[in-house]
């Protein structure tokens, strides 16, 4: 019965100057299986480890990234070494063929170097909101060469890590607890300016996602040529219905200057015609 099952398991298929045994492929099988228990086991501890300790969503996902990590390259190693195949060369022919096409990859490794300078200097991190171009992402993942945000629209973006980490980007999540928003307005010349400030203060103040504590305030920024204009300025706790918000400030606005008849101009141009006005045939 021993010489059946051995003589099973040295079975062989020869795949070019290569001959894998089904004792080997049961070697691989034993590693992969061995490297998911693993790598259960440990997400099981960090789970409980992490009851204890104050990181944060990003720094979890990081630790969580780099164990997972860490795990499949040893496991895919030790695979490599069961099916006898010579880790040496492999590294040489890697070096090799990275020297052949570093020119041509320069974007790609650019990413992937920007991913470790996210995963591990935190200026980035798994749930943040970004201001990238002007547009509001929320971070939800970040991967070795990009890193994957959602809209304010709903929209899966996979940006490259070379233009989080190197561009400005604005991180709403970060620094102050708070993010400061402000509406624009211009109001008809002899306007009662006090009155204007007054009903600014309350459409803002109306606001239930408006912070108290900085106070909302109020701004004279110009003398315009057809009105006088005003901005209105509150802080956020959380910046990411930023547009909602403003929005209802600016219905909130409207409704309380129709209210007390203050008049919000339209550009106005006077034309100046010259001459006598008779026309020649």
């Amino acid at each position: 019965m021993s010489g059946t099952v051995n003589e099973f398991l040295s079975t062989s298929l020869t795949l070019g100057h290569h001959t894998i045994t089904v004792f080997d492929v049961l070697e691989v099988v034993v590693v992969i299986f061995l490297s998911r228990l693993v790598l259960g086991l440990l997400r099981r501890a960090l789970r409980r480890a992490e009851r204890f300790s104050k990181l944060d969503e990003g720094k979890r996902f990081i630790v969580h990234r780099m164990v997972s990590s860490v795990v499949w390259t040893a496991a895919v190693l030790t695979i490599l070494s069961v099916l006898g195949l010579d880790l040496t060369a492999v590294w040489a022919g890697s070096a090799a063929l990275m020297v052949g096409v570093g020119i041509g990859l320069q974007g790609f490794f650019n990413d992937v170097i920007s991913g470790f300078v996210l995963m591990f200097e935190g200026g980035v991190a798994v749930g943040n909101v970004l201001d990238v171009d002007g547009q509001l992402v929320r971070v939800e993942r970040i991967d070795l060469r990009s890193t994957r945000v959602v809209s304010t629209d709903g929209e899966l973006l996979v940006v490259p890590n070379a233009k989080v980490a190197g561009d400005a980007v604005v991180n709403l999540s970060q620094g102050e607890p708070s993010t400061r928003i402000h509406v624009n307005v211009g109001v008809a010349y002899g306007s009662d300016v006090a009155l204007v400030q007054r009903l600014l203060l309350e459409a803002m103040a109306e606001q239930p996602e408006m912070l108290s504590d900085p106070m909302p305030a109020v701004f004279f920024q110009d003398f315009g040529d057809s009105s006088l204009d005003f901005s209105v300025m509150g802080w956020l706790a959380q910046p990411w219905n930023r547009m909602a918000i403003k929005s209802r400030i600016r219905i909130a606005i409207d409704a309380k200057f129709r209210e007390h008849g203050v008049e919000v101009p339209f550009p106005q141009r006077d034309v100046h015609i010259k001459g006598d006005g008779a026309v020649k045939g």
